[in-house]
This record gives C-alpha cells, sequence and structure tokens, in this order.
C-alpha cells in the first residue's frame, strides 16, 4: 500500500508538528487511524503506539505495512472512538489526523480522548472539517489547556 503524494505530506506536517511532544517513553494512541499512517510514522520514536479504527480492511492494510517496515511496537485494534476500550489515564500522547469531523460526535471522543490521557499528555489534533476553532472549543469543553496551533493543526495538554 502506498500512500498518495498529497497524503504523505499532510502525514509528514503532522509529524513534525507533533515532534515537541514526542517522547521515547510515549506511550501513544491514534484515533481514526485507518491504515495507521501517523501511528508509523512515530513509532520508532515512541514506546509503544496503539492505532484504532472502525474498519478492519483499512487497519489491516497499516498491518500489513508495518509488518514489511518491520515496526514491533505498534498495535491495531478495531474500535469506536467515542466508547474506546482503555482504562482512564492509559497515555501519554494522543493523536487524531483528519477523523474528529467525520465522526457523528466530536465532543464525545474529545471527552474520551482526555478520559484516556495521564495528566499533562499532550492531546494532538488536526481537523480539516472542524477547523481550528472548533478543535479548541471541543478540547476546552473537555478540560484540556490548548498549548499551541497552527493552522488546522492544535496541541493540548490533558487536565
Amino acid at each position: 500500500m502506498t500512500v498518495a503524494r498529497e497524503d504523505q505530506t499532510t502525514v509528514d506536517r503532522f509529524v513534525r508538528f507533533a515532534e515537541p511532544a514526542l517522547d521515547l517513553e510515549d506511550v501513544c494512541l491514534e484515533i481514526g487511524s485507518g491504515p495507521a499512517e501517523v501511528s508509523r510514522a512515530i513509532a520508532r520514536r515512541v514506546r509503544h503506539a496503539t492505532a484504532l479504527d472502525a474498519s478492519t480492511e483499512r487497519l489491516a492494510a497499516g498491518k500489513l505495512q508495518a509488518d514489511r517496515d518491520a515496526i514491533m511496537n505498534l498495535t491495531f485494534v478495531r474500535g469506536n472512538a467515542a466508547e474506546l476500550p482503555y482504562v482512564a489515564r492509559t497515555f501519554t500522547l494522543v493523536l487524531v489526523r483528519n477523523a474528529l469531523g467525520d465522526l457523528p460526535d466530536p465532543a464525545a471522543v474529545v471527552g474520551e480522548l482526555v478520559r484516556v490521557s495521564r495528566p499533562g499528555a499532550a492531546i494532538i489534533i488536526e481537523d480539516e472539517v472542524l477547523g481550528q476553532a472548533g478543535i479548541v472549543a471541543l478540547l476546552e469543553l473537555a478540560g484540556a489547556e490548548v498549548k499551541r496551533l497552527s493552522g488546522p493543526l492544535v496541541a493540548a495538554a490533558a487536565p
């Protein structure tokens, strides 16, 4: 599976924006991951990454590519972003790239992102549909503190 040049450019931009939050000890969750382009791009720079998506087919495509790239610290999970199957305060880094605005209840999803994030964890969201103002409003409603902004990219810290 190859990633189109335009999509690879947006993945690279997202990863560059997330770089200040990356740590070799991070336990990362990517929501609406599709074939997990972002998780695969950062996997070697974090302890573990989990790619969660509702589509088995898209996850399988990402798993195949991760296997080809010998990425061993990446788990693929089929799930509902509005009802995450994790206990509170599990992750130190949560990522969402252009998936939030396509979900039926973005506020519920952001609430779940905050719930599964450890205090101070980085939450990085990009969404062309919601835009910066929409993302900021959802994060603040969920109690997260916005730290950085760049176009449709928003970095926040969990409470």
